[in-house]
């Protein structure tokens, strides 16, 4: 769109009439991409600080619930004419179109996405597995974000740049830095899926970039998922009994193990399906693509024989879910690289599943924040039987109207009414001011 309707929305709804000037330095003219609900211009605050804008299309919002209510309505109708159930995979993306259609709420699922690949499968704090730009505090509202701006280049158009540094496809470099990617990614949703339960549902290479050193960042978490703790035990359970497939060769105990936790998970299969399926599906979502396949289904998602035709219904948990792991394993797939998911996130389930429903409990991106102490806390703490003034200007720092709330309180006991109400009126103010 035109950037003069990007800065006109912009003005509008993130600065209330204000010019660009009174936040922003430069605001690039050129777009760094655009999609179907929003395009991302570069900036510069204030304060020196590099930015991506996101602002929302106008009039985006409506066309897009609409889109989704007709194919909602189309897949219903032709449900038996459909090799899936598209109807579930369009009611789990309308209810992540909520959250794309609302940059609060998606820069609050940025810090949430951040903390989560920052914390293991037992809650412990680490270093991020990925990059993730965090919003920039108080310059988001429903249709503007202004986050970190991310240097790198998309997934998808990774192999072109390569190409432009002289780097061969298949090359031992290119095999190098492939590993790193799908290591992070691995490592990145193996904590969101094994941790903290909090997804990033839109893994698409767009959404991927790769920064100096094949360092991966996660881009755009407008579509995000939180799964139960009891779903996340049911996967770690899924994710051992790949390896144990992986490792045995399969059997039938292992066989009548998978219908029970894909049933566990709510997936039925049709009823002519071969008992094998479930096992089948498991294997198609974490094991190795080469792995061999048992009662002749193909590990390729879109073939006949694919083990995703034989399924009746699948819960909307499952969507991002099968996003993920099959976007990680195509990468490695595509780069002939040999990857197992199972086997990678082997580790992670095994700790997921000691720790129980104490593990890495929600919510991981919020540190603990102490209370603003009470007069009566003051008065504790210091062993003494009223409050200094001091103690509590001290203690307040800048919260000005809780510090004016206390002088009205104590003159209040002390003076007459008519200069109470005076205090009062010169507390609003100062409070107003300062606000």
């Amino acid at each position: 769109m035109p950037t003069q309707v990007v800065k006109d929305v912009v003005v509008r709804e993130l600065l209330l009439g204000e010019p660009l000037e009174s936040i922003f330095a430069t605001f690039d003219e050129k777009p760094l991409g655009a999609a179907s609900i929003a395009q991302v211009h570069g900036a510069t605050l204030l304060d020196g600080r590099k930015v991506a804008v996101k602002v929302q299309r106008p009039n985006a919002e409506p066309k897009l619930r609409g889109d989704i209510a007709n194919l909602k309505s189309f897949s219903k109708k032709l449900a038996s004419a459909l090799p899936v159930d598209y109807y579930t995979v369009f009611c789990e993306l309308e209810r992540a179109l909520q959250g794309e259609l609302d940059f609060l709420a998606e820069a609050q699922a940025a810090l949430k996405v951040y903390a989560s690949v920052s914390h293991t499968a037992d809650g412990t704090a680490v270093a991020p597995a990925v990059g993730v730009p965090l919003p920039v505090p108080g310059l988001a509202c429903r249709k503007v974000l202004v986050m970190e701006f991310i240097e790198g280049v998309p997934l998808n158009r990774l192999s072109s740049e390569m190409e432009k540094r002289g780097i061969v496809p298949g090359s031992a470099e290119s095999q190098l830095a492939g590993r790193r990617i799908l290591t992070q990614l691995t490592e990145a949703f193996g904590r969101m899926m094994l941790g903290a339960g909090f997804i990033h549902g839109d893994p698409h290479p767009g959404n991927i970039f790769v920064q100096p050193g094949a360092k991966v960042a996660l881009i755009d978490c407008g579509q995000v998922k939180q799964i139960s703790t009891e779903y996340r035990l049911q996967l770690a359970e899924a994710i051992l009994l790949v390896n144990e497939w992986v490792e045995t060769g399969g059997s039938p105990a292992l066989v009548e193990a998978a219908q029970q936790k894909m049933a566990e998970f709510g997936v039925t299969f049709a009823e002519d399906a071969k008992p094998e399926a479930a096992a089948a599906l498991a294997l198609l979502l974490f094991a190795d693509p080469d792995t061999p396949m048992p009662g002749g289904f193909s590990s390729a998602e879109l073939a006949d024989n694919s083990p995703i035709k034989a399924i009746a219904s699948f819960p909307q948990e499952l969507v991002l879910l099968g996003r993920a792991t099959i976007l990680i394993k195509g990468i490695a797939k595509r780069l002939g690289i040999k990857w197992s998911l199972a086997d990678k996130w082997k580790g992670m389930a095994q700790t997921a599943l000691a720790c129980g429903a104490d593990g890495c409990r929600l919510p991981t991106w919020s540190a603990p924040a102490s209370a603003i102490p009470t007069p009566a806390d003051l008065a504790t703490s210091s062993g003494a039987s009223r409050v200094r003034f001091g103690s509590v200007l001290k203690a307040y720092g800048e919260t000005n109207r809780l510090a004016a709330n206390w002088v009205v309180g104590k003159v209040g006991k002390v003076v007459p009414t008519r200069v109470k109400k005076a205090a009062v009126r010169v507390a609003a103010k100062v409070a107003a001011s300062r606000d």
